[in-house]
Parts: structure tokens; sequence; C-alpha cells
């Protein structure tokens, strides 16, 4: 889907979470309305034809300084203390390698030429690798606004993985057990079905913030 779908869609995720938290008395559920449309956008960092695609360095340099800023932040907020600063070590450490070695890898001219799908469009970034990373990373976060933060990335990303695998071309979510690109209706990008098919997936997802 187009770069405005991604982000329609991402933006109604970030909403809906905002409002879920809300009604379950978590305000800091509000931090999701931007982690997750940005999240949202990340996948289309392979297309180099994209607008992220085109700033991947700009993106790698404001992820490390997200990570930074949130080891400041934490590192505050404990005093300090030794025990809870080797958990944040462990928790940056946890969402931060997996996510610098696919922009590493992604800059790397001897995988570009070796290892097409790993800087393709819709290649490993269109997995469900990085999700997966982040998911198991919340569960050793202590600082709660942190945690916001990453489950609306992960909420963001996943947006963009399920929109995409609405269209013709798919996406290869079952990585690393096959690469093939796996769609569950043959939407094409661009079109009225598209328009139509956002309008449905962001409708529901609001709903689903209301009703949960």
């Amino acid at each position: 889907m187009t770069g405005k779908t991604h982000k329609a869609i991402g933006t109604a995720t970030g909403i809906a979470f905002a409002i879920y938290g809300l009604r379950h008395g978590n305000p800091a559920a509000v931090l999701g309305m931007v982690s997750a449309p940005m999240a949202a956008m990340l996948p289309d960092i392979d297309h180099g034809s994209s607008r992220i695609g085109q700033t991947r360095r700009m993106v790698a340099n404001l992820v490390v300084a997200v990570l930074l800023l949130g080891l400041v932040v934490s590192a505050w907020r404990y005093s300090w203390h030794i025990t809870n600063y080797r958990t944040l070590v462990l928790t940056l450490i946890m969402f931060a390698i997996p996510v610098m070695i696919f922009f590493g890898i992604s800059q790397t001219k001897w995988m570009r030429n070796t290892i097409g799908f790993v800087t393709k469009h819709r290649g490993i970034m269109h997995t469900l690798l990085l999700p997966i990373f982040m998911f198991f990373s919340v569960g050793f976060i202590n600082e709660s606004y942190f945690r916001i933060l990453v489950l609306g990335a992960l909420l963001g990303y996943l947006s963009h993985i399920l929109a995409d695998c609405l269209t013709v071309k798919g996406c290869p979510i079952l990585f690393p057990i096959t690469r093939k690109n796996i769609s569950l209706i043959k939407i094409t990008t661009g079109t009225v079905e598209e328009k139509i098919c956002a309008a449905v997936i962001i409708t529901l997802i609001l709903v689903l913030g209301f009703v949960f």
C-alpha cells in the first residue's frame, strides 16, 4: 500500500491504543500516538523510492538518538541504582540490536550484492522478525513510558505488515520458514480498492480501541 495509507492506518492504530489506555486508567498510552505512526512507516525503509527509504541514514541516527534519550531519562528515574541500570541496559540491547543490525546490513554493499532478500523491498523488513524482538523486549522494560513507546511502535509496525499482506504482492511473514510472500486478498496498490480497504481497516481499529 502507499505511504499515505500506511501513515493513516498507523495513526489510527496509535489513536486506538491511546483510547484503550485511557479507558483502562493509563494516560501514558497517548505516547503511542507518536510511536505507532512512525513505526508504521519504518518497514518501507527498504524501498529506495519511498520517502523514508531516501533518508535511511537520518532514520538510523534518529533511532540511536531515541535509544540514548531513553537511557538518560530512565537512568535519571532509577537514580542510577545498579540493579535497575543493568535491567535498563539489557532492555536497550534487546531492542537496539535487531534494529541496528537491520540498518547496518541494509547499508553494506557486500550484503546488498550477495543477499538480496535482506535489502530488497518487502524483504526482511516486512517479516515478523523485528516485531517479535520488540514483543519480547517489552518484558524486560521497567520504565513505563519507554514500554508504552515500544508497544505503540510494535502495533504500528504490525499494522504496516498486515496492510501489505492484503495487497497482490503480500509479505514474507513466515520467514525464515519460507521466503514466499503471503497475500490474504489481492488489492492493487494505488487503486480505489486500497482506499476502501484502508477505510475499513481504520474503522475496525478505532472500534477495537473503544470495545476492548
